[in-house]
């Protein structure tokens, strides 16, 4: 259950640059906004994402494949992997990697050359 929390984010690198990226058009500026990433790990995981005005919200097992929606509602069939304490899905446009480290999520979302890194602390 290393994964089971609610996160809050303490820092990011290139999120307007990835979402540009992804062709999302109108970019607000993240950085007045708290992002919460909640994620629950049992035989499935459940990992909801509040940011801004969007909740996402996808549940999946580990190595079966899935039916996940994209931060733009899309939905897409993929197969989610746990390899080396690290969750790998790869999305439509955009690979998403997180992993715990201590109480920090670390989530890496890699489109092309562009790489978003967020870092988010464990609420008590």
């Amino acid at each position: 259950m290393a994964f089971t929390g609610k996160y809050v984010l303490e820092s990011q690198e290139n999120y307007q640059d990835f979402l540009k990226a992804l062709g999302i058009k109108d970019v607000k500026d993240p950085s007045n906004h708290e992002i919460i990433t909640d994620i629950y790990q049992n035989d499935t995981f459940r990992l909801t994402k509040f940011l801004m005005d969007r909740t996402w919200n996808n549940k999946f097992p580990i190595g079966k494949e899935s039916e996940l929606e994209t931060l733009d509602g899309e939905t897409f069939k993929t197969t989610v992997t746990l390899d080396g304490g690290k969750l790998k899905i790869q999305f439509p446009k955009y690979l998403y990697t997180a992993e715990v480290d201590g109480d920090k999520l670390i989530e890496v979302n890699t489109i092309g050359a562009v790489t978003n890194k967020m870092i988010s602390k464990k609420e008590k």
